[in-house]
Formats: structure tokens, C-alpha cells, sequence
């Protein structure tokens, strides 16, 4: 039971996460100055943020959590705080739109988004994969290791739905309205902003709760 609750707040999660392929790509490329010392960086150059934190941040993790002991996060808050993070990171997004006036949008604002993402990634993914193995019967541990990434393919069909809350008429690639663009991806990352808070505040709530139906699961998970 436990970790079926768990599984659907991940499809939620992967949901928010993946807009780095759809609408964060495209809002790079539309809306952001990408002008930096005289240099235009592409836009997919972007996505290689997510992979330069998960390098320069992981070891940090591993060891913030071994360092925090008997105090270590349980699996649902974990959980929990990766929605929070992914939730913020889109609140940079929407506080950069909303300070940038009438030009484009500043890209430490979308920076700021990739490493709150991926340190939210680095809250779940792991974890999320462990939990699987340990809280599964042993006869069906890989039809739900399955499931789980069943439930992550079915977010990338979520995440391409939601993408086109900010969908904008294009000529040549280039947006017709700036402005007008702005506003479009302001409604979306504002709507996934409260998405991603509302959803982890619910899981923080419900933590304590998931924690019992682990049956000390969690202690084994806290642990490796």
C-alpha cells in the first residue's frame, strides 16, 4: 500500500520534472536572454545542467544524509521535499517572468530552476528505486520495479499535456509577441508551481502515515 501511494506521487513528480524536455526547452529558446558575454548559448545547451549538477551534487547528498544519522528524512518526506523543490523551481521561473518587465527573461532564473530540479531528483530518484525493492513482495519485485517505471513513462505523456497550457503561435520559430509569451509560460509555471507545493505539503502531511505501513522498511532504507 505504501508504496503504490508513493508510486502515484512520483507520476506527479515526473510530471513537473520532464518539463525539461518540453517547455522549459522551449521557453529557453523563446523567452530567455541567452546572451552571455557576447556569446548566444543554444538552448539545448540548458539540458546539460540537470546532468552537471547530478555529478557535482551527488557525493553531497550521499553525505548529507549518512552525516544526518538518526535525524535522515524518511522515504515519504524525502518524497515530499522532492515535490517541494520541483514546485520551486518553478517559482524562480515565475518571479523572473514576472521582474523582467518587458524584455526577456534573465537565465540565472532558469539555472536556478535546473539545480532545484535536480536536487529534487537527487531527493527521489535513488530512494524511490530502493523502495521499490525493499517494500515489493519478493515474488513480484519486478513486475512493481515495472510499474515504477511504468508510472515514470506514463508522467511523459502528463508532462506533454501540460506543456501545452503554454502553446504559442510561431513564425520561423520565433514568437510573434514576447510579451504575450511571457504570460502564456507565466499561467503554466505558475500552475505547476502550486502543482509541485500543494502536492508535497499533502505528502508531508500523509509521511507519518506511510512510515507505519513500512513496518520498519524505511529504517532499512535510511541505512543503505
Amino acid at each position: 500500500m505504501s508504496l503504490t501511494i508513493l508510486i502515484i506521487f512520483t507520476v506527479v513528480f515526473w510530471a513537473l520534472f520532464e518539463q525539461a524536455y518540453t517547455s522549459l526547452n522551449l521557453f529557453a529558446d523563446r523567452v530567455l536572454d541567452r546572451t552571455l558575454f557576447g556569446l548566444t548559448i543554444p538552448a539545448g545547451q540548458f539540458l546539460s545542467l540537470n546532468a552537471l549538477f547530478i555529478v557535482l551534487f551527488a557525493p553531497v547528498f550521499a553525505w548529507l544524509w549518512v552525516k544526518m544519522g538518526k535525524y535522515n528524512p524518511n522515504t515519504a518526506v524525502k518524497f515530499s521535499i522532492a515535490l517541494l523543490l520541483v514546485g520551486l523551481g518553478f517559482g524562480s521561473l515565475v518571479f523572473g517572468i514576472t521582474i523582467s518587465e518587458m524584455g526577456k527573461v534573465s537565465m540565472f532564473w532558469l539555472v536556478l530552476t535546473y539545480f532545484l530540479h535536480t536536487c529534487a531528483e537527487l531527493c527521489l530518484s535513488p530512494v524511490g528505486l530502493s523502495a521499490v525493492t525493499k517494500l515489493s513482495p519478493v515474488k513480484i519485485v519486478g513486475f512493481m520495479m515495472g510499474v515504477w517505471f511504468l508510472a515514470t513513462a506514463s508522467s511523459e505523456f502528463i508532462a506533454s499535456i501540460l506543456a501545452n497550457i503554454a502553446s504559442l503561435d510561431t513564425s520561423n520559430g520565433e514568437v510573434l509577441d514576447l510579451n504575450l509569451a511571457k504570460q502564456s509560460y507565466l499561467k503554466l509555471f505558475e500552475y505547476l508551481f502550486y502543482t509541485g507545493l500543494g502536492f508535497g505539503i499533502v505528502l508531508l502531511v500523509l509521511s507519518k502515515s506511510i512510515n507505519k505501513l513500512m513496518h520498519g522498511v524505511d529504517k532499512e532504507l535510511n541505512n543503505e
